[in-house]
């Protein structure tokens, strides 16, 4: 089944052999980006962007072969996203023992005239029990609110149910209505912009006092518990993407390059080929910088970062500092700021 609101590479073709193939096709690529890599530490491993947790043990085994052929660091975080109706007791026995460690479930609401809007393969139940087969493992659970049917009583139960399962991370996200996906060719009937931040507040009251603190604009953690894998996209790090339609951004002396590999799933397990490879600099890379770093709650100071700051940045940064928007000792958004996050982030245009 195609997801309705993703516009991420999709297929629907059934699983068979293919998911060894294209995990030969990635431990190829990954074998291929030495140059790129550069005897790096690899931090993390997020198996996502789709449905990985069709493939098979045998398939994830290939890959994360291949990346052993790689400096790791000790502490290192390999995330798993996981449908459902794909978890089984099984199924997270085999993935634990190849080196998962974080299990990512998208579970995206608890109610099931949502869940049938939403285009999604589970309903609550089934939600609910592979929410219970994880519990006690390192694992974070996918919301989303905004949704068609939904209210704020349902969301609300779709909350207590999130809390009640004692999860330690939360990603939740607003419904996003992206071209070249199936919603944005219908005529949705969603929730008004009053409701939508009433449903915030709600989120921010209930998760706050359960424990969870709100560390990006969309993830909610008890202490420790943080995404590392997130976090480094959000602090400007490098990462190697691989795959169908992967994102990557590698920094290579002065230069900070992005590029994907091609979306065709044949094309790409017969060629591993890069396209819009791009090279971000002046005004680009200011507005790169700020749609990342002004996510993260808390701010971050510039020691952190993986990346010199440019003067047209840091002036721009001085304006919204003069506002009232930013914070004057570290980068980040003041409270203000943070709530109309959008509006912040047009003064680096």
């Amino acid at each position: 089944m195609q997801c309705p609101y993703c516009d991420f590479s999709i297929t629907t073709e059934p699983v068979k052999q293919n998911d060894q193939k294209l995990a030969h096709a990635i431990a190829q690529d990954l074998e291929d980006s030495a140059a790129l890599i550069d005897g790096r530490e690899f931090s993390s491993v997020y198996f996502g962007g789709g449905t990985p947790s069709l493939a098979s043990a045998e398939a994830i085994a290939i890959i994360l072969d291949a990346v052993k052929q790689n400096p790791l660091s000790k502490e290192m975080e390999i995330t798993f996203e996981m449908n459902p109706r794909d978890v089984s007791a099984n199924k997270l026995s085999d993935l634990s023992a190849l080196g998962i460690n974080r299990y990512s479930l998208g579970v995206q609401s608890y109610n099931d005239p949502e869940l049938k809007g939403l285009g999604r393969n589970h309903d609550k139940a089934s939600g609910i029990e592979a929410t219970n087969l994880l519990k006690g493992m390192n694992s974070t659970i996918d919301l989303i609110y905004g949704t068609e049917y939904q209210t704020a009583t349902s969301f609300q139960e779709t909350l207590e149910q999130f809390i009640d399962s004692q999860t330690n991370h939360l990603s939740l996200y607003q419904l996003t209505i992206e071209p070249n996906t199936i919603f944005y060719k219908k005529e949705l009937k969603l929730p008004n912009e009053d409701q939508i931040e009433g449903m915030e507040r709600l989120a921010r009251q209930m998760l706050e006092s359960n424990g969870y603190q709100q560390y990006e604009v969309s993830s909610w953690s008890r202490p420790g518990f943080e995404s590392r894998h997130n976090l480094n996209y959000w602090q400007f790090g490098d990462f190697l993407g691989l795959g169908p339609g992967a994102h990557s951004k590698i920094t290579v002396g002065p230069e900070i390059t992005r590029f994907r590999k091609i979306k065709p799933l044949n094309g790409y397990i017969a060629k591993q080929t890069i396209a819009d490879h791009t090279i971000i600099q002046g005004e680009e890379l200011d507005m790169d910088l700020a749609m990342n770093l002004l996510r993260i709650k808390d701010g971050i100071l510039p020691d952190h970062l993986g990346v010199e700051l440019p003067k047209s940045f840091l002036k721009k940064y001085q304006l919204g500092v003069k506002e009232g928007l930013l914070l004057e000792d570290k980068i980040g958004a003041t409270a203000r700021g943070y709530q109309y996050l959008n509006e912040t982030i047009k003064l680096f245009f």
